[in-house]
């Protein structure tokens, strides 16, 4: 870690804590230091961008979700107002931050590394007695350790030594519930397949049914609704949204219309389940949903701003910067809202009005990198490269590592000409994320420039490798961004 983000991470270690010491206990302290630090070690370290007073709101905001601190029967008990109120922040940006949190770490309903003492004591121990999670097990101290080294950061010995329960122990399910969460936690693919392995693996036991047959088997439904109360429309939704910080799109569907079935007026699901729709590309169906929840609360700004971005995705230019207008008159201080109108605006080269709303989320968050690279692609779409260099110098002065940043040096060194440099700034992107596919579209076309055929095709190739359907978008992604 550089003494920049060094100093950041002290920094926002210091705001947690004396939120904590102000409004909860030591304990929430230690774990939001825990949070912190474990966010320092990413390869990529998050809070190297972006303000830090919203990602402190937005680290006790997980441990709040985690340890349900926003459910009035438990104490304490405080609310997403008062994190923000104290730190002055949006509840819209902070929640955003939240899920990115969640997301970085694969956070489960059995991950508990950053539960309080009280609430540790309420999760089961991952086996299963008739359909229902129990602790008691002879195996106990065996697993016990297996957790030890997961929380003390040994992954590998973890898993190794879980690979010494073979499929005939009858802990075989368990040990597999146990790997599930130890890859989730690492962010591996492979955790929820085997988390379903573990399931198919018990439910086989319970009811001496082949596992290869449970899957078209009614049994195999009413074992899950056992381990999800399909009664509760809580429950699904925070199923869903498990789902949704996932990617798993279709699962989350299925649970949040599960859970709207139960109440169709929760305006919080149908938001999410608009989210969703978007993410699998239905965006009529996402502009149908969204319409429902402001039907129940048009007073919450994130409705009327996604709304509008489902909107721009259909080429609704006008409705959606009605949709924007209403977000703004809601919450005319939110620079998300203004950089989303101004990106509208600069898809269909309306320089001018982007500026406009650009350098208002400048105003409002002038440390924000992203604000600051709308600036810098509407000047460099308007030929005026001297302004665009200005604002990188903003950027750099804030973050030279950022992504955002990174990738702006290269469309700027690509549109003056500066080939390898352009190639320089897209390796350095590259480096922090080789799975940009835009990315390396745009490598390939600076190398083509170079008319360096083998590094375009290498280029191309990987492009595709990460997305089949790049290169069939790779005319619109050019227009886009020139």
């Amino acid at each position: 870690m550089d003494d920049k983000t060094k100093e950041k991470q002290e920094k926002l270690i210091e705001m947690v804590s004396k939120f904590c010491q102000d409004n909860l206990d030591e304990e929430y302290g230690e774990l939001a230091v825990k949070l912190v630090e474990k966010m320092g070690r990413k390869h990529e370290v998050p809070f190297k961008r972006g303000r830090l007073d919203i990602w402190a709101s937005a680290v006790i905001y997980v441990l709040a979700q985690i340890n349900f601190l926003f459910d009035k029967s438990f104490e304490p008990y405080l609310s997403a107002d008062d994190i923000c109120d104290y730190f002055n922040t949006k509840k819209s940006t902070v929640s955003q931050k939240a899920y990115k949190i969640q997301d970085m770490f694969n956070s489960s309903q059995f991950y508990n590394e950053f539960s309080t003492k009280d609430i540790n004591r309420n999760i089961p121990k991952f086996t299963i007695d008739n359909g229902f999670i129990v602790p008691m097990s002879d195996m106990d101290i065996f697993f016990d350790e297996v957790y030890e080294l997961f929380v003390n950061g040994n992954i590998d010995e973890a898993l190794d030594k879980l690979e010494t329960i073979k499929e005939d122990n009858p802990e075989y399910s368990r040990a597999l519930f146990y790997k599930s969460i130890i890859l989730s936690a690492k962010g591996d693919a492979d955790a929820k397949d085997f988390f379903n392995q573990a399931i198919l693996s018990e439910a086989s036991n319970t009811w001496g049914i082949d596992s290869k047959d449970l899957i078209d088997n009614s049994d195999f439904n009413d074992f899950i609704e056992e381990i999800v109360d399909s009664t509760n429309p809580d429950e699904l939704f925070a199923e869903g949204m498990e789902n949704y910080s996932l990617g798993d799109f279709d699962d989350a569907l299925s649970f949040f219309d599960l859970s709207l079935e139960i109440n169709p007026n929760q305006s919080e699901v149908l938001y999410y389940k608009a989210l969703t729709l978007a993410n699998l590309g239905e965006f009529k169906d996402a502009v149908k949903t969204i319409d429902k929840a402001i039907k129940i609360d048009s007073k919450d700004d994130r409705f009327w701003n996604d709304k509008g971005n489902f909107l721009a995705s259909l080429k609704k230019i006008n409705k959606a910067h009605k949709c924007f207008d209403k977000a703004i008159k809601l919450n005319p201080t939110d620079s998300i809202i203004w950089t989303n109108k101004g990106f509208l605006y600069l898809q269909y080269e309306k320089y001018e009005k982007a500026l406009e709303c650009y350098t208002k989320a400048c105003e409002l968050e002038p440390l924000e990198i992203h604000n600051l690279i709308g600036m810098i692609n509407t000047y460099i779409a308007m030929g005026d490269l001297d302004n665009a260099k200005k604002y990188l110098d903003e950027c750099a002065k804030i973050d030279e590592y950022d992504l955002e940043y990174l990738n702006a040096m290269a469309q700027y060194k690509l549109n003056c000409e500066q080939l390898e440099e352009a190639i320089n700034y897209w390796d350095k992107s590259l480096k922090i994320d080789d799975e940009q596919a835009e990315v390396w579209i745009f490598k390939a076309l600076t190398f083509g420039m170079l008319k360096n055929e083998e590094e375009l095709d290498k280029c191309l190739n990987k492009a595709a490798e990460i997305d089949p359907m790049i290169i069939l978008a790779m005319d619109d992604i050019i227009d886009n961004e020139f």
